[in-house]
């Protein structure tokens, strides 16, 4: 190498040094890295506590165990509704459908009700009443899932049960009986209303989910006429899709 490449400062520097004691130079040392120490590091602390964390956050109430071990980002605000008028509505159906959105050409109906139905879920083959109809909005990711009806909630549930993360609501009809709605399957950590509040049509109770004795994500929709017990459950699709001349008494 040629020596117009050589920098004299850190030449001096090096000679300098090098007429240095071992004790000397291992203060030199101690100071450097003690400087480094008291400055650096503190600063790179705190630059880290105040850089903004970026992962996504979720702001929604309730929570659970169930089997679904699925995440979802969308964010479900305190009492949020959507407007009644908003919401698909069948002609001649007695409620609208119990999601955010419903795509007439996407979204389907995958198990109707039934006396007798048999599945396998999670291997075991089970036989049994299907006590409402599982219903998929696949148009939209992480559905909301809506209130059909004004009424009190009188289960909101998290947690390992059959029905998963579920919300039971009791309603009037017009005519003063008691009827039930159920929504069930919901994603954990998503219900968003509590046992003994007032909800109002299109008030979102959670996020379709696959909690519970599930086979997918779907919710499962169920009414009870009277009381509220599966042996008190009727065909809900006709509530939801036509109404063939029933009515909710």
């Amino acid at each position: 190498m040629s020596d117009n490449n050589k920098n004299p400062i850190l030449d001096i520097g090096k000679t300098a040094f090098s007429f240095f004691s071992f004790k000397t130079k291992m203060i030199v040392i101690g100071v450097v890295i003690g400087v480094f120490l008291i400055i650096i590091v503190p600063v790179v602390a705190i630059t880290s506590i105040f850089t903004p964390n970026t992962k996504n956050s979720s702001e929604k109430k309730g929570g659970g165990s169930g089997s679904d071990s699925s995440s979802t980002s969308v964010t479900i605000s305190v009492n949020e509704v959507f407007d009644e008028e908003s919401l698909t509505k069948y002609e001649n159906a007695t409620f609208p459908m119990p999601f955010e959105t419903w795509d007439k050409n996407k979204d389907v109906v995958t198990s109707r009700f039934s006396k007798s139905r048999t599945l396998t879920v999670n291997g075991k083959v089970q036989t049994g009443a299907h006590t409402g109809i599982d219903i998929v909005c696949i148009s939209k990711s992480s559905p909301k899932v809506c209130a059909v009806a004004s009424g009190t909630v009188v289960v909101a549930k998290a947690g390992n049960t059959g029905y998963g993360n579920y919300v039971v609501i009791q309603h009037l009809s017009d005519e003063g009986k008691r009827f039930y709605t159920l929504y069930a399957h919901m994603v954990n950590g998503s219900i968003a209303v509590v046992e003994g509040s007032e909800v109002k049509v299109g008030q979102v109770l959670g996020i379709m989910g696959s909690t519970g004795n599930s086979t997918g994500a779907h919710l499962h929709f169920e009414i009870r006429l009277n009381d509220n017990t599966s042996s008190s459950a009727v065909n809900p699709y006709p509530y939801i899709f036509r109404r063939r001349g029933e009515k909710v008494k």
